[in-house]
C-alpha cells in the first residue's frame, strides 16, 4: 500500500466536455494544491447530451461505481473526494446516493458503491447537478427550484448528506429553473475556495 496517496479526488465533467476533468478540474486542482501527496483521477464516461443523455448517465454511474471500488480495494486507507460538474454530479450523486434515476433509464433503487466502499468517501463536491431538490440539507447557492431531472423530495441523499455540498444558483437552466447558461458554468471561480475550506474541514 506504499504507492497510496493520502487523498484521492476522483473528477467527472459536464456533457460535451472534452475527457478529463472539464469544469470540475478548478476544484480539484484546488484540492491537490492543498494536500501534499494528494493524487486524483478522471471519470472516465461518455459525456454525451441530446438522446445520448441517458445511456450516458448509464455509462457514468457504472464509471462512478468501478472507478471508486476498484481504487478504494487497492488503497483502503486513503481519503477519497468525489467533484462532479452537472452531467458529471448527476453520475456520483446517483452512484452515491441510488435511489435509481428512471428518467435516465436507471430502475433499481440500490445505491451502486456499497456502504463499505461509501465509508471511505470523506467529501463530495456537486455543482450544478440536474438532480437539485428545494430544500436538502447539503445545498449550497440561490437555487429554490427543481433541476431538469432532480430526486423526489423524500429522496435526498440522507447517508452522505454531512460530507456533501450541492452547489446551485436560481439562474442556472440545468440544476434549477434559470436562463442563464454562464451561471451554470461558473461554480468554480464562484465557489472554489469555499468548497476548499469544506473539503478541508472534511479530511
Amino acid at each position: 500500500m506504499s504507492s497510496c496517496p493520502p487523498v484521492h479526488v476522483f473528477g467527472a465533467r459536464e456533457t460535451t466536455a472534452s475527457p478529463g476533468f472539464g469544469s470540475a478540474g478548478t476544484v480539484v486542482n484546488l484540492i491537490l494544491n492543498a494536500h501534499s501527496g494528494a493524487t486524483s483521477e478522471a471519470i472516465n464516461y461518455p459525456a454525451a447530451g441530446g438522446s445520448s443523455y441517458g445511456t450516458s448517465v448509464q455509462a457514468g454511474v457504472k464509471a462512478v461505481t468501478d472507478a471508486v471500488t476498484s481504487f478504494v480495494g487497492n488503497c483502503p486507507n486513503s481519503e477519497v473526494v468525489l467533484v462532479g460538474y452537472s452531467q458529471g454530479a448527476q453520475i456520483i450523486d446517483d452512484a452515491l446516493c441510488g435511489g435509481g434515476d428512471p428518467n435516465q433509464g436507471i430502475s433499481s433503487t440500490a445505491a451502486p458503491i456499497s456502504s463499505a466502499v461509501g465509508q471511505k468517501v470523506k467529501a463530495v463536491i456537486w455543482m450544478g447537478d440536474p438532480r437539485h431538490t428545494p430544500g436538502a440539507s447539503y445545498n449550497v447557492g440561490t437555487s429554490t427550484a427543481a433541476g431538469f431531472d432532480p430526486r423526489p423530495s423524500e429522496q435526498t441523499c440522507a447517508a452522505y448528506a454531512s460530507i456533501i455540498q450541492s452547489y446551485c444558483d436560481a439562474a442556472d437552466p440545468y440544476c434549477s429553473n434559470g436562463s442563464d447558461a454562464a451561471v451554470h458554468q461558473g461554480y468554480g471561480a464562484e465557489y472554489g475556495q469555499q468548497t476548499l475550506t469544506f473539503v478541508n474541514s472534511k479530511l
